[in-house]
């Protein structure tokens, strides 16, 4: 038995998880090509939980029963359409305060007196996955948390060094480091450099220092200013995140917030938006409250992009915008070819060729199995053939474009083949643009951008979700709209990996 995520297209707090029973004797409207403009275009008006939702994740999250593989030989038994490539992900829980919007797994104040023993468990969770992945060459590392740099520099000299006393690093790989206001100095900053950092991320959210108060954010927007500049020098590539939809927000302080970055030299930034659904108290147990911002953020959304482009920054995921030869964010963007990512410490999300899996997300037990030898795993999710194929045609479409020679040559599907129908539809309709082989949603997709993607799931997951309760479908979104939009495939798919690899380079 399977149990759905209360919030089930991102993963967050458990509101409700009614069990994936037996299959339904319910069966999934037939394709209707002819019919399918008029079908999708109602189906469609339902409104999103918030907008944009960047953890957004296919297939949705499940708490699965599936046990835990017994080691990470075993958890990464399945070929890889990315060969003898992999990147590294370490969870870094400690922060100076908790932020009022964070929903991640943090161990805030006093918490960091406990970084000297959650390093040494960190490390030996490394040395259970090495073994594994000799003569496989990770081509990047993101260290977040939490704020990673809040440790001292001998704690960050021993994290990195371990890294690559374990693993095997590409020449030109993309090292990141999650920061925060109050965590960097000249010195740290330069042995992050002799370390090898070569990107950092920094987290400020608003240059609006009484915006900043209210999220439990307690800094001078000079001291931070002055933190950057030195990170500009010393590290270059340099990302900022910043953050909109607060209450009470000034109209354009978003704008205004991007335009101060950019006048500093910023030469990457992202855009979140602020989950309300998370943080309002209230909830009730029959699902998450509505966005009441909803069309404010999608239409500041949308001004902070064609600002940002006209400055000479271009996306290389939906929120994230670079200059062109001085910012990267390779990390991330590689995530969504399913390029295998270890992930270290707790809560972790990681993933394993066709296996999806999250580490405990407690220090109890995560010491624990780490003394017994065993993977930290709490959770994993095993993908069909089929679901693996889906994952990366679902997020490149979600969060960058989808290429569709480049899924042929990988998985031997013809997506035009096999969707054609879908995909004229969804053009027809205005919600996905195309050049050559190359997909990508429209502004217009904006309002159903956690939506769309998901309509290219298999029917047969479509047919399961049938069995989920009436009621549930009528509160959330995404699985409702799955379940009313019916079949949606042309023909079968069969995916085929090529018999061979080419080796990655050394």
């Amino acid at each position: 038995m399977k149990q759905y995520s209360g919030s089930f297209n991102k993963r967050s707090r458990l509101l409700k998880h009614p069990a994936l029973n037996e299959p339904s004797d319910a069966r999934l409207k037939a394709l209707d090509a002819s019919g399918l403009p008029d079908h999708l275009e109602s189906v469609l008006q339902v409104q999103n939980d918030f907008f944009p939702c960047f953890d957004w994740t296919f297939p949705p999250p499940l708490l699965s029963t599936h046990a835990p593989p017994a080691s990470a030989s075993a958890l990464f038994s399945h070929p890889s359409v990315e060969p003898g490539r992999y990147s590294l992900y370490l969870h870094l829980p400690f922060c100076k305060t908790l932020c009022s919007f964070c929903y991640y797994t943090v161990l805030p104040g006093r918490g960091i007196e406990q970084s000297s023993q959650y390093l040494d468990y960190l490390i030996r969770e490394m040395g259970l996955y090495a073994p594994s992945l000799q003569g496989e060459w990770c081509e990047s590392i993101y260290i977040g948390g939490g704020t990673p740099t809040y440790l001292d520099e001998p704690q960050l000299v021993t994290l990195i060094q371990a890294i690559r006393d374990r693993f095997h690093l590409l020449e030109d790989a993309e090292i990141s480091i999650e920061a925060a206001p109050g965590t960097l100095s000249r010195t740290k900053l330069e042995t992050l450099k002799q370390l090898g950092v070569n990107r950092l991320s920094y987290g400020i959210q608003t240059l609006d220092e009484a915006m900043l108060a209210t999220m439990n954010r307690h800094y001078r927007v000079a001291d931070a200013e002055h933190e950057l500049a030195l990170a500009l020098d010393i590290i270059g590539n340099v990302n900022v995140d910043t953050m909109y939809g607060f209450e009470h927000e000034p109209d354009g302080a978003l704008n205004r917030t991007l335009q101060r970055f950019h006048a500093l030299g910023i030469p990457s930034l992202s855009i979140y938006s602020l989950d309300t659904q998370r943080i309002r108290k209230g909830k009730s147990l029959s699902g998450p409250p509505r966005d009441e911002q909803y069309e404010y953020k999608i239409d500041a959304f949308s001004r902070a992009c064609d600002q940002l482009c006209t400055l000479g920054y271009e996306p290389v995921l939906q929120n994230v915008f670079v200059q062109p030869g001085r910012g990267s964010y390779r990390h991330q963007v590689r995530r969504w070819d399913n390029l295998p990512l270890v992930s270290l410490g707790i809560s972790a999300q990681g993933y394993a060729p066709r296996m999806p899996y999250q580490n405990v997300g407690a220090l109890k037990p995560y010491y624990q199995l780490l003394d017994e030898d065993r993977l930290p795993i709490a959770t994993v999710d095993p993908l069909t053939p089929e679901m693996e194929l889906i994952r990366e045609v679902s997020s490149c479409l979600r969060f960058t474009r989808l290429d569709l020679g480049n899924i042929q040559r990988r998985y031997g599907v013809d997506l035009d083949y096999v969707f054609g129908d879908l995909i004229a539809t969804l053009q027809k309709l205005g919600y996905l643009q195309r050049d050559g082989d190359s997909l990508q949603m429209t502004g217009k997709a904006a309002y159903y951008n956690n939506i769309i993607p998901m309509l290219f799931a298999p029917d047969a997951f479509k047919q399961q979700l049938l069995s989920l309760p009436e009621e549930y479908l009528a509160e959330y979104p995404v699985p409702q709209v799955m379940v009313q939009a019916g079949s949606t495939q042309s023909a079968a798919i069969n995916v085929q990996l090529p018999s061979t690899y080419h080796p990655a380079p050394g």
